[in-house]
């Protein structure tokens, strides 16, 4: 179960950072299992290469990978679950990528029913591109990322994907969470789960993480991945995910 829910997540990951680079307006590339795509923000974790298969090529995948990202001008990530391909990791070494850690992979096995949100917190779907500004105001405070920065990762084009889906919590009227749903085949990908410090510790980004599940069953999802932080992840755990091996991060470009 493990292994099949952890090649789900892997094809998952690739396909949300493909979608997010493509409606950002950056390129996109594939070469084997290798997904490649580029957001243009000059920070290394919104550019990356994300296996989302073992490859039989791993140096020819790294010297494609250190192309694009070239082209692209950015730093970026190289992302591969442990145990999955440890050649790749071993070439992505020898080029000269450094490690940089990375989170947990975690998945929810099946997706049955959702627990009602607090007392209190209304949770409604974005629709529009002011649902997208709350979306990304809630993240920039969360995260303490550049209002920009959110705007370049999610905007009015991500309405229109019909594989991405955002959902936001309200509390007499006021926002206090949102995550994000991207749905490959059956697989519900949980991204962008924020919460402001002032809104933390009252279930609030638990509920809106099963509230981002249940828009990816919405759409005919059967099960949940996603990656979390060192906080999240007891919170997950709680929610019946389990952990489906660490994600290998190498950042680039190679040292020199």
């Amino acid at each position: 179960m493990v292994d099949s829910l952890g090649a789900l997540a892997d094809a998952n990951l690739a396909h949300t950072w493909a979608a997010i680079a493509r409606l950002s307006g950056g390129p996109v590339d594939r070469f084997g299992s290798l997904q490649l795509a580029a957001t243009g923000i000059p920070a290394a974790f919104f550019n990356g290469a994300y296996l989302a298969a073992p490859t039989d090529d791993p140096d020819g995948c790294i010297r494609h990978a250190i192309e694009f990202m070239a082209v692209a001008g950015v730093p970026w990530l190289l992302w591969i679950r442990e145990g999955v391909d440890d050649a790749l990791i071993a070439a992505g070494r020898r080029a000269g990528l450094r490690d940089v850690g990375g989170p947990p992979a975690m998945g929810l096995a099946s997706i049955r029913s959702v627990p009602e949100p607090p007392a209190g917190l209304e949770v409604t779907a974005v629709t529009d591109a002011a649902g997208i500004d709350v979306h990304c105001e809630l993240l920039s405070r969360a995260f303490e990322m550049p209002a920009a920065i959110a705007h370049r990762l999610v905007n009015e084009q991500t309405v229109t994907d019909p594989t991405v889906g955002v959902v936001i919590g309200h509390v007499g009227g006021v926002p206090v969470s949102t995550a994000l749903v991207c749905v490959s085949g059956a697989t519900a990908g949980i991204y962008n789960v924020a919460t402001p410090p002032e809104h933390q510790r009252k279930g609030y980004g638990a509920a809106l993480t099963w509230a981002a599940i249940a828009e990816g069953q919405r759409r005919g999802c059967d099960h949940a991945i996603l990656q979390a932080s060192a906080a999240g992840r007891p919170v997950y755990e709680a929610m019946g995910f389990v952990h489906l091996g660490r994600c290998v991060q190498l950042e680039g470009p190679p040292a020199a």
